[in-house]
């Protein structure tokens, strides 16, 4: 009988142990979109302020408005270098931040894996003692 409790909590950590690699798999998933179309994750307010200039002096005034009440953004040629260079910025932020995700995701995984393979070798010893 205890041999059988042992069994049953070594798979019932199995259970939950693939129910959460699932979830990090699919999570691991989004990371690698994030990573490989920067410009498809990034999120649409920013996306929407950098499609043009005008959409891009307005989304400056918004968001100085409130650390200086004279503040003029750039005009002509130096709004579209300021937007073309902070889209850039952008896109390597919206990256690396995929790339700490999908590190983070992976641990997670690798450590699943390893309490995974653990129980399950524990449920089959179980079984086999049983036998």
């Amino acid at each position: 009988m205890k041999k059988n409790i042992v069994e049953i909590y070594a798979l019932a950590v199995c259970f939950f142990t693939v129910a959460c690699f699932v979830v990090v798999l699919g999570m691991t998933a989004w990371n690698v979109v994030e990573l490989s179309a920067p410009e498809f994750t990034i999120n649409n307010s920013t996306y929407e302020a950098h499609l043009t200039d005008e959409n891009y002096r307005r989304w400056l005034i918004q968001r100085n408005q409130y650390r200086s009440e004279d503040y003029k953004p750039p005009e002509g040629a130096e709004l579209t270098q300021s937007r073309e260079t902070n889209w850039q910025q952008e896109i390597r932020s919206e990256q690396r931040g995929a790339l700490q995700s999908l590190i983070q995701n992976i641990i997670i995984l690798v450590i699943d894996l390893l309490v995974f393979i653990g129980h399950w070798v524990i449920a089959r010893r179980s079984r086999e003692s049983l036998s």
